[in-house]
């Protein structure tokens, strides 16, 4: 079995924000906030799992028990909360809006360099022992 790291999801969003010839520009776009998201979402995942479990999160409302455990966190994952709740909703926007205003460059790129930030200078960065002591949901 493998153990994929979602930071890779950044680098799809990456090549997302460029022009790919008979690939429509905002599905690109749309599809780079999703995988923003993902990529961070993803990466809180797997330190909880690491710490607590491979089967520590529920398998069905996982991204609210995900918000929940940084929620019970305080003040160390207080960024972390925030910024979850930032990206879910650009993703959402993204993938149930369909009528929209356009999306531009700037703005998905500026969100996944946020995703970014957000992976590899809290997510990746916070200790174990933090980990540990986030209230997970009863399964």
């Amino acid at each position: 079995m493998i153990s994929f790291d979602p930071d890779a999801w950044l680098e799809v969003a990456e090549v997302c924000c460029d022009t790919i010839e008979g690939v429509d520009a905002e599905a690109l776009l749309r599809t780079a906030l999703n995988r923003a998201y993902y990529a961070a979402l993803l990466s809180v995942k797997r330190r909880i799992e690491s710490v607590h479990g491979r089967n520590a999160l529920p398998k069905f409302r996982t991204h609210a028990a995900i918000l929940e455990a940084t929620k019970s966190g305080g003040n160390q994952f207080l960024e972390i909360y925030k910024s979850l709740q930032v990206l879910r909703a650009m993703r959402e926007a993204a993938d149930y809006e369909l009528r929209s205003e356009p999306l531009y460059w700037n703005a998905v790129h500026s969100q996944v360099r946020f995703s970014r930030d957000l992976i590899r200078g809290y997510i990746k960065t916070i200790p174990d022992t933090a980990f540990r002591r986030l209230v997970l949901p009863r399964r």
